[in-house]
């Protein structure tokens, strides 16, 4: 073979290289410029406590009219009962007018001295679920104080946000509420959006809903991996930190021994365990993985089965996102990622 005989065989041989490179396309980059979103989030909570004593009469009519079903689905949560109750106003009028609640309002507006960022940033998330399921449709999206009593509120029609929930993690609120500090570090107006996000998928694809079979170990960690690709497909900037809740020193843990963690739940026979004990030790809230060492996150596992939807994604590029979200059978996702840590 001649010198430039070699040479055009090399150059081929790169180009081929690089059309492939750029076939691989990256699945979080999409362009949703022209996909149009007006959303707005309607703050109830400063309705209710921007309102003067001697007007809470007549704004609790203006709510029940204005509000409708999010109006009872809230009261509920607050234990004030259904305002369709002849009772339920004045107990309304003594929680709008409590001082305890007030002062809380108070700290909240502190901390949110407006929604814009975060109306922006759930807008843009919503537009990529737009973009994914043009059939579905956009929740009302409310934004409301449920004094410590849920982070988000979510039917299937309605997305609300507890601001309380999310004062940062020194508020002076959370110890006394027996929040420890793994959680109230993401009690932060930066998880805002990601939650919203994670906890409307988790009411589109409710688990039980999902019928994937008797529930163990592997077919929690995929449901919940799938949630958290979902959320990383509409927020395509969020940072893993965010997006899982681990520490940079938790998440270096998750990279370096992903092939540990695989080997462990492997050599143990985990996968496929129906111990409900097991699982929730596996994939509930927790400081740590007991089964791992302290530096692991909780629902370090989590993290793994990340991996293994990402691997399948990339491996069946013909899968969509709604195909993906709507698979039942898990064990195929499982085979069909042929996962292997690196």
């Amino acid at each position: 073979m001649t010198i430039i005989a070699c040479v055009r065989s090399i150059t081929a041989a790169v180009l081929i290289l690089l059309v492939s490179a750029a076939c691989v396309r990256n699945p979080y980059k999409v362009n949703v410029s022209g996909i149009k979103c007006d959303l707005s989030v309607r703050d109830l909570a400063q309705e209710i406590f921007e309102t003067a004593p001697p007007d809470l009469s007549d704004l609790a009519d203006t709510l029940r009219k204005e509000y409708g079903r999010a109006l009872t689905t809230y009261s509920t949560v607050i234990g004030l009962g259904d305002p369709a109750d002849e009772k339920w106003k004045s107990a309304f009028i003594l929680f709008a007018s409590d001082l305890r609640n007030l002062a809380l309002w108070d700290d909240v507006k502190k901390v949110w001295p407006d929604l814009s960022d975060f109306e922006e940033g759930l807008e843009d998330a919503f537009r990529h679920y737009m973009y994914y399921f043009p059939d579905k449709t956009i929740p009302e999206v409310i934004a409301c104080i449920s004094v410590f009593n849920n982070s988000i509120i979510t039917d299937d029609s309605l997305l609300m946000i507890s601001l309380d929930r999310y004062l940062g993690s020194d508020s002076k609120y959370y110890p006394s509420l027996g929040i420890f500090d793994y959680q109230s570090r993401k009690m932060t107006p930066e998880y805002a959006v990601s939650d919203c996000i994670y906890a409307w998928a988790a009411t589109e694809w409710d688990f039980r809903a999902m019928n994937y079979g008797t529930k163990n170990l592997m077919n929690t960690m995929l449901h919940e991996a799938k949630l958290l690709y979902f959320t990383k497909r509409m927020i395509p900037h969020i940072s893993d930190t965010i997006l899982f809740g681990f520490t940079g020193r938790q998440l270096e843990f998750c990279r370096t021994n992903e092939g540990s963690v695989w080997e462990y739940l492997i050599s143990h026979d985990m996968l496929f365990s129906t111990d409900s004990f097991l699982i929730r030790k596996f994939t509930g809230e927790a400081p740590f993985t007991s089964y791992f060492t302290e530096e692991s996150p909780g629902r370090a596992v989590v993290w793994t089965g990340f991996r293994i939807i990402e691997r399948y994604m990339r491996n069946n590029p013909a899968v969509t996102l709604p195909d993906l979200m709507n698979m039942t059978d898990l064990q195929a996702i499982l085979s069909g990622a042929k996962y292997s840590p690196e």
